[in-house]
């Protein structure tokens, strides 16, 4: 009988200690969490679409990419954590043209402004330049989580020097037990007279700049990554398109980095054995071109880490157990 647990009369069972093993769980698409009956914190990677790379105009299309989609953990008691879709990469074209692309990180330059990145999630984009505005046709690279995108690299008397910008850098998260790197931006595309060169996208997923001599590529699916800037030589001065900038980035993984230069956030506190939703945000659409120029889904990875409990503690005789005990004349007061 035990004496151990109150003054209550029952069994004695040694206590025992039990280990909850950690989960990893990875969302390529929204869907819903549920912990693991003694989960108490949560790690977790969220990452928003990339924005689609702009372009030069074809008839009767848009030619500045759209924003990512956000990505976000939402459920009691947490407040909701999200992240900013990446910015669409910017046009050499007059009209229409909305100017800036800000997101996550933002969208490379073409005609108008660069865009910006948001505060501890990604960096700004790379500067384009028009021709008639002192040198060639060039495009900015779009901004990634760890580097803003490159700005375009004129043309300086050297031939084959002019250059878009290339797209900036994600960051690597171990979170899946092996360093991935994710949140490239898309590099610029253009398109002066020539084929010229093009920007590359940037590590983690970024899609690369092109123009009809060279492919252009979208952002890869479930990294968040921008896609490739444009240009389809249909009209000189304007041949060029910003690159997509990465969707936000943000990482509670300790001793890893969020986006945009952040060391990781806090963990969540959560209750086990409870539903969390879970969304992905989408790529942004791109502008027209042979290949896809839209930005790659996001994505979500949350980490449940080990958990040691202790279970088989004393109990307590049930009134059923006692009647039968009393009954049988074993029961001892």
């Amino acid at each position: 009988m035990s004496e151990g647990n109150g003054g209550i009369i029952g069994p004695d069972n040694d206590p025992t200690t039990s280990t909850q093993s950690a989960v990893t769980t990875t969302f390529n698409s929204s869907g819903t969490l549920t912990t693991a009956t003694h989960t108490t914190s949560l790690q977790y990677l969220i990452i928003a679409g990339g924005g689609g790379g702009g372009g030069h105009p074809v008839s009767g299309t848009f030619t500045v990419g759209s924003r990512g989609g956000t990505s976000s953990i939402a459920g009691t008691p947490i407040t909701t954590v999200d992240t900013v879709g990446g910015g669409g990469g910017d046009t050499g074209y007059a009209l229409p043209n909305p100017g800036t692309q800000p997101g996550g990180s933002g969208g490379g330059g073409g005609r108008l402004a660069t865009g910006t990145g948001t505060a501890n999630q990604g960096f700004d984009g790379g500067d384009g330049r028009r021709a008639a505005h002192g040198g060639t046709d060039l495009s900015g690279g779009g901004g990634g989580a760890s580097a803003e995108g490159q700005d375009n690299v004129p043309h300086h008397g050297q031939p084959g020097g002019a250059k878009s910008g290339d797209g900036g850098a994600g960051v690597a998260s171990s979170i899946t037990g092996s360093p991935v790197t994710r949140a490239g931006g898309g590099g610029g595309g253009q398109y002066y007279f020539g084929a010229g060169n093009v920007g590359a996208g940037g590590a983690g997923g970024g899609g690369n700049g092109g123009n009809p001599a060279n492919t252009v590529s979208a952002g890869s699916a479930n990294t968040g990554g921008g896609g490739g800037g444009w240009a389809s030589n249909i009209t000189a001065f304007q041949d060029f398109g910003g690159g997509g900038g990465a969707g936000g980035y943000r990482s509670s993984v300790p001793g890893e980095a969020s986006g945009g230069g952040a060391s990781a956030e806090s963990t969540l506190t959560v209750v086990g054995a409870t539903n969390y939703t879970i969304t992905v945000g989408a790529g942004g659409a791109g502008a027209a071109a042979p290949a896809s120029t839209n930005g790659g889904s996001g994505v979500v990875i949350t980490k449940e880490p080990e958990v040691s409990f202790v279970s088989g503690a004393s109990g307590m005789w049930s009134l059923n157990e006692v009647y039968d005990f009393v009954k049988a004349g074993t029961w001892t007061n």
